[in-house]
């Protein structure tokens, strides 16, 4: 990155978070090259031209005004390697990703995230909501840089849990100069991204009905069924279905318009001895389910203190508030995804007077409850409050050498509250149930550095950093159930007068490590990285506390030699690669324990829990990367081509072991087991990240890039070389995770509407039997390539911006196809989708479905690829599009900027299968579970500066 070196009133230069640029003043005194700066391990910075090791960034400016809850639904598209999945549209729930593949089987495939140097908590840690993530009580106008670790050089030094790789996350600070004040309001309306399935209305219900009807009695006809139905000779409830005038749309009853809004205000300067950041922001986001939102109001502030010239420390406290409210997905009816297909559409909603109308008995016709009721009147609550506190000091010792101690904590102290009302739904039976659990984490780290730098000449560099690491996490937690109350207006636990359980829950672990790194460089030439790290995990037993984790990288540049000098086109040609060994954390017990949780008339119950297995340990995982990168044209154009393969080995498993050995059957599976480790998988493939900043000049800009990566997935071992099927996927050696082993549809027979598969699972021969077709993988869940483009263009005063994401190769199943496609067995109860109305008559021969049959027992809704779709797709991801008023409009106003936006998030989604129903994005999990939909946000905002 050139820019042009100016002079500094106090002669100085600082930076300005990722990027390193200088104060302007009006003199131009020379022009020099100022190197973009990473972040990377314990708070370290690297430019881009010092790296070894394999490395993607996000800049602020790249997520601004992104309007989603947390960072890591930011990631799809933006950074190479790192591939994302939305399992659910749920406000404020999480994201899963996967840096270069899937790590482990039963183990860690999250990475670990990192925010300003402490390792914080991830994930949903919430126990009566479907999905929340705690990241979402992290501000995202707060962050200053992402920086994704994925190789061995760039992750070794965080050692035994760092095998699913590392994200640092770096928040803003202060900057030298007059107090900054920013305000940023956006406010907008979301709705589905996908449309999904859709239920069935009157007519369309009776249609399939009759023709139900019709062939499961050779004697009639769908006519005549229609017209006996109509007549009642079927029975009451059925003429009913055929008679009403009721046409309920019920996603019209479960839906409404969603919004959102978000405040953000933050306050920054400083002086030659502090500096600091203040912020403040208000978030809320409404899904269009009603009962489904997100709720956040956070604080933040950040100072930096130079207190003389050898010492220096800083604080950052950021303290939030969150509320989710979630809904049931999967087969709970209470899950209005699931409802919709459910629930039939001759039900009334409503009782003449507006009121929800609540059934006979308080049920609907086919013993359903009304969700439009449930929703506004049950809940699905977690409450969570946050407070992370860091502090770190810095001593100068000698010139080169440098020590500094961070301490920071977390607290996250969440209230789960589940209420069904005593009036309809779940809780109609027992006059009400309430569930409050209340969950408190506790976590710090410590840290201590020693970093020394020196040079042997003019061109030998070292950099020798010693670290000692410090963890510890301490969860408790307490939680009630009650039942039968008063009154639906009465939601305290205590209010209801029939217990059925309490319950508790603590746990603590630590680990502590020793690192080592040493960073060489030769003129910028020839780099070289290593690191070693020996940590002790608390869970494991005497002898296997301790492991060691190390890594080496190596790059050569190419371009700093003088004959590549001369040819100003080159300004990066550098080679670099890298090898390591990383763990990978797990969640076995490697003791066995006597459990006291059972009541023995009254007296406290022992019972065996867990298998010793004084041998289990970490999974290891060895990663190995090559990378090239290329700048020409002074980095205007850069080019970076990377191959990865990342090894796993010592996975853990569960072997099975005899019901005589006396331990109990677990739930899952159902016989005794004792975890060991054994197996191995590698993920492998490409990395390519192109950007090119096409125009710059001072009224017209423009740049794009993109990034494209690949990935094979594939388990090259297994205890015994045994197959591992687990409902409809497999574990099998050659194959990957999340591989699909099913029977392969081949169709309706044309000539009588029956059910086909293909007899060997793959071509050929089909039968009409399924017991009579084979099993056989087809495909897999991720996508095996992905991306993302983006564009940027400034003209003037206007600005736009565009990010398209891609992913192919992937699958996901429909595995409530059986009832939503079932093909008469289930329709009378259950309606399904409007997908099922494609069904084969002797005038629609080449229809997709078989003929439905009133208690079809074809088994031709059995699982198999009939309802497995391919996730290919490209999608809009974000488009903004600004007007920034210049100095010349804002003069007088006493603002220094002002720009008004609109944007659009997962506006357009196009996939290329017809039959996927659910949000491309699903790609890491093998089945959607009608969990709640991905969200297509339009909003309007402004910025405001002082």
């Amino acid at each position: 990155m050139n820019v042009k070196l100016r002079v500094l009133s106090v002669g100085a230069l600082f930076f300005l978070g990722q990027v390193a640029s200088a104060q302007k003043t009006k003199k131009d005194t020379a022009t020099t090259e100022i190197e973009e700066v990473v972040m990377v391990g314990f708070g370290q910075k690297k430019t881009v031209q010092e790296l070894t090791g394999s490395v993607g960034t996000m800049k602020s400016d790249a997520i601004k005004d992104v309007p989603v809850a947390s960072v890591d639904k930011m990631l799809q598209g933006r950074v190479s390697g790192v591939q994302t999945g939305n399992a659910s549209g749920q406000p404020g729930g999480f994201a899963s990703v996967r840096v270069r593949g899937i790590t482990s089987v039963n183990g860690g495939v999250n990475p670990i995230y990192v925010v300003d140097g402490i390792r914080v908590q991830s994930g949903d840690l919430t126990s009566g909501a479907t999905t929340a993530n705690i990241l979402a009580n992290l501000n995202s106008d707060d962050i200053e840089s992402v920086t994704v670790l994925k190789d061995a050089a760039s992750t070794a030094v965080y050692g035994a849990d760092a095998g699913a790789g590392v994200i640092v996350i770096t928040t803003k600070s202060g900057k030298k100069g007059k107090p900054k004040i920013s305000l940023n309001f956006e406010s907008g309306t979301n709705s589905r991204a996908i449309e999904g399935m859709k239920g069935l209305n009157t007519e369309q219900y009776r249609h399939i009905l009759s023709y139900a009807f019709a062939n499961a009695d050779p004697t009639t006809t769908p006519e005549g069924v229609y017209a006996d139905m109509i007549a009642g000779l079927y029975g009451a409830a059925p003429k009913q279905i055929f008679t009403t005038t009721n046409n309920t749309n019920w996603r019209d009853v479960t839906s409404r318009s969603g919004y959102q809004n978000s405040v953000n205000a933050s306050i920054s300067g400083g002086n030659d001895k502090i500096t600091y950041y203040n912020s403040a922001n208000y978030f809320l986001q409404e899904s269009e389910l009603k009962g489904s939102d997100f709720k956040r109001l956070g604080f933040t502030t950040k100072v930096d203190v130079k207190a003389t010239d050898k010492f220096k420390f800083g604080t950052d406290v950021q303290l939030s508030y969150s509320r989710i409210n979630t809904l049931p997905n999967g087969g709970g009816f209470a899950n209005p995804i699931l409802f919709e297909l459910f629930a039939r559409p001759t039900d009334q909603a409503y009782n003449p007077d507006g009121t929800y109308y609540l059934g006979n008995s308080g049920r609907l016709s086919n013993n359903l409850f009304n969700s439009g009721y449930v929703q506004d009147n049950n809940y699905f609550r977690a409450s969570t409050a946050r407070v992370f506190g860091n502090v770190y000091g810095e001593y100068q010792i000698l010139k080169n050498l440098s020590y500094r101690v961070v301490f920071g904590a977390e607290y996250n102290n969440i209230e789960n509250d589940t209420y069904y009302n005593p009036v309809h739904g779940d809780g109609y039976q027992v006059n009400g149930r309430k569930t409050e659990t209340t969950a408190r984490y506790f976590n710090w780290n410590l840290q201590n550095i020693v970093n020394y730098n020196f040079k042997l000449g003019d061109k030998n560099r070292f950099n020798i950093s010693a670290i000692q690491e410090a963890y510890q996490r301490n969860y408790r937690a307490v939680a009630g159930q009650g039942v039968n109350v008063g009154s639906p207006n009465l939601e305290t636990l205590s209010n209801f007068i029939k217990p059925i359980y309490a319950t508790g829950d603590r746990s603590v672990s630590s680990r502590n490590g020793y690192a080592g790194v040493l960073n060489y460089d030769y003129d910028k030439l020839i780099l070289i990285d290593a690191s070693v790290r020996r940590d002790a995990l608390s869970n494991f037993t005497p002898g296997q506390k301790w492991g060691t984790f190390y890594s080496v990288g190596a790059g050569v540049d190419l371009a700093r030699l003088q004959f590549v000098k001369d040819w100003d086109k080159i300004s990066q040609f550098k080679f670099r690669g890298s090898y390591g060994k990383v763990g990978n954390s797990i969640t076995s017990i490697p003791y066995s324990l006597f459990q006291y949780t059972g009541n023995y008339n009254d007296q406290p119950a022992g019972a065996p829990r867990y298998t010793f297995n004084r041998e289990l340990k970490w999974e290891t995982v060895k990663p190995l990367s090559f990378g090239l990168d290329m700048g020409f044209f002074k980095n205007r154009l850069t080019v970076t081509a990377e191959y990865y393969n990342k090894k796993t080995e010592d996975l853990v498993f569960s072997v099975p072991l005899q019901l005589s050995q006396g331990l109990p059957a677990e739930t899952t599976p159902t016989y005794p087991f004792k975890d060991i480790n054994v197996g191995s998988l590698v993920n492998k493939g490409f990395e390519f990240t192109v950007n090119y900043d096409v125009i710059r000049k001072d009224d017209f800009s423009l740049s794009i890039g993109g990034n494209l990566s690949t990935l094979k997935n594939e388990i090259t071992s297994l205890y015994g070389g045994q197959d591992v099927i687990s409902g409809a996927t497999i574990l099998r050696e050659g194959e990957g995770i999340g591989t699909f082993y099913i029977r392969k549809w081949a169709g309706v027979d044309p000539t009588n509407g029956d059910p086909l598969w293909y007899k060997n699972g793959m071509d050929g021969e089909t039968t009409n039997k399924y017991a009579d077709a084979a099993l056989a993988v087809q495909g897999r869940s991720y996508s095996n390539v992905f991306g993302g483009v983006n564009l940027n263009v400034a003209y003037k005063n206007f600005t736009l911006s565009a990010l398209g994401t891609f992913g192919f190769g992937g699958r996901v199943l429909n595995d409530w196809g059986s009832y939503t496609q079932s093909d008469g067995q289930y329709t009378y109860s259950y309606p399904g989708s409007t997908d099922a109305l494609d069904f084969w008559t002797p005038s629609n021969p080449n229809a997709a479905n078989p003929r439905p049959i009133y208690n079809n027992a074809t088994n031709s809704n059995r699982t198999s690829t009939r309802f497995l779709a391919k996730t290919d797709y490209l999608r809009l991801s974000n488009i903004r599009v600004g007007y920034k008023f210049d100095a010349k409009m804002l003069k007088g106003t006493g603002l220094q900027g002002f720009e008004v936006y609109a944007q659009g998030n997962n506006i357009l989604t196009h996939r290329y299968d017809k039959n996927l129903k659910f949000d491309p994005e699903n790609n890491l999990n093998s089945t959607n579970n009608l969990n709640l939909p991905v969200q297509k946000t339009y909003s309007l905002g402004f910025n405001i500066q002082f």
